[in-house]
């Protein structure tokens, strides 16, 4: 009894963590060398009790992020500052995690629980006589395995290999971000819109700055551009990626679920891609275990987190949708 993880990321981690937890080994197949680069650094809130039930919380405390107890919005209005909410305890707080040292972080907190983990690329899936997925094939040779998390995010891995149509669900949306060093005093973290797209910027690291650009590919901005606010600073070469919505028409079937951007992307407007990476990579494991582990139904498996995955999709749509609709944008007339 196995399960083979594609990608070390915050949902391959999650996955791995929750499988171990329940004594089931895991292999987690991850083509590039940690530490790697990585967008997204602003973690919600959200993720701490994520974080606690998967044993890393003082991975966190331990690291020094910078924190923030809300953003300021610029939403097709004047600016304001929107906290996250409160309880007896006091601010809610998000996390600026620098994505490289956060993966790894929770890549070793996995390899040391018992993960084993293999750098190779997957080239193709192995099948057993009653065609269901059973292993990968990678560049170090086959992995056998009972089950298949794909986490390997944007390229689809899995999906591409057994041909599962990909769904948009937007027009062709494109992020350009980047990195800039210096004094900057307007407020942040921010995001604002105009008519062509909208902005964001956070404090990453002290007098470090990450932007993000969000446009339709029509409108998408050249290499040289960068926000008024921080054109006089020290800026790192930017970078661009597809965030068009779109879902893997099947996310879960004999064999084999998808997690993360692996299953589903959104913008990231949403705030919730890693939130969403590691909760879909913990109930994907959690899937697996009550199969393997207390004989649940494998089809009933499956079924349970496609519906829980389409529907925190399809919610995540309709309100993205309706904030789009009221600044006008990307087609999304009110």
């Amino acid at each position: 009894m196995q399960v083979v993880v594609i990608g070390g990321g915050p949902s391959g981690a999650a996955a791995a963590l929750t499988l171990l937890d329940a004594q089931i080994p895991v292999t987690i197949v991850e083509r590039k060398p940690f530490p790697r680069f990585r967008p997204g650094e602003t973690l919600h809130p959200g993720i701490e009790p994520l974080l606690a039930r998967l044993g890393v919380t003082h991975q966190l405390e331990s690291a020094g992020y910078v924190r923030h107890s809300g953003v300021w919005s610029g939403w097709g209005g004047a600016m304001q500052f929107v906290p996250y909410g409160a309880d007896t305890n006091g601010p809610w707080r998000g996390y600026q995690a620098i994505r490289a040292d956060f993966d790894q972080r929770l890549l070793d907190s996995a390899r040391s629980r018992g993960a084993q983990i293999l750098a190779g690329k997957v080239s193709g899936i192995v099948f057993n006589a009653s065609n269901e997925v059973a292993g990968v094939m990678t560049s170090e040779g086959p992995v056998a395995a009972t089950y298949v998390i794909d986490c390997s995010g944007g390229a689809h891995t899995l999906a591409r290999q057994l041909r599962i149509p990909i769904v948009r669900h937007s027009p062709q949306l494109v992020a350009r971000f980047g990195y800039v060093t210096g004094c900057f005093d307007d407020p942040s973290p921010s995001i604002y819109s105009d008519q062509d797209g909208w902005t964001w910027v956070a404090e990453v690291e002290p007098n470090r700055f990450q932007w993000t650009r969000v446009t339709e590919a029509l409108n998408r901005p050249d290499l040289t551009w960068i926000p008024h606010g921080l054109r006089d600073l020290e800026a790192e070469p930017s970078r661009s990626a597809d965030v068009t919505w779109r879902m893997a028409e099947a996310v879960a079937g004999p064999g084999y679920f998808l997690t993360g951007d692996a299953a589903a992307v959104l913008d990231p407007s949403s705030s919730h891609g890693v939130l969403r990476a590691i909760m879909s990579g913990m109930m994907a494991a959690h899937l697996v275990a009550r199969h393997l582990c207390d004989g649940a139904d494998a089809q009933v498996c499956a079924l349970t987190y496609q519906n829980w995955l389409s529907s925190w999709f399809r919610h995540d749509v309709e309100e993205m949708s309706r904030a789009y609709r009221a600044a006008n944008l990307f087609g999304f007339a009110s």
